[in-house]
């Protein structure tokens, strides 16, 4: 089986645009355990969508890679840091997938 990543159920999410004046492209994470909030600008918040079903790091470096158009090696190792910060706050959590 492969490991996947997928959304913690004490996360909450908002989009910038609910929440902000003027408009930005910011959107928030709050860990509702610990009231940690993270911030996802661009990519960051791509990543939270594809993470909308359980999903491999090859699974999301691929996605990214085809949305920005870059090759895997440009994207793969920043989308692998996001991915820690996120299992490190407690945003994210480990999954047995398929």
């Amino acid at each position: 089986m492969t490991e996947k990543l997928c959304r913690s159920p004490h996360t909450a999410f908002i989009m910038g645009f609910e929440c902000s004046e003027p408009y930005d492209d910011a959107s928030y994470l709050a860990n509702l355990l610990t009231s940690e909030i993270a911030v996802l600008k661009g990519p960051s918040t791509v990543i939270w969508e594809i993470l909308d079903q359980p999903a491999s790091t090859e699974e999301i470096i691929t996605e990214i890679s085809d949305v920005y158009g870059l090759p895997r090696e440009a994207v793969a190792e920043s989308v692998l840091v996001f991915l820690d910060s996120l299992l490190n706050q407690g945003l994210l959590q480990r999954v047995n997938g398929s």
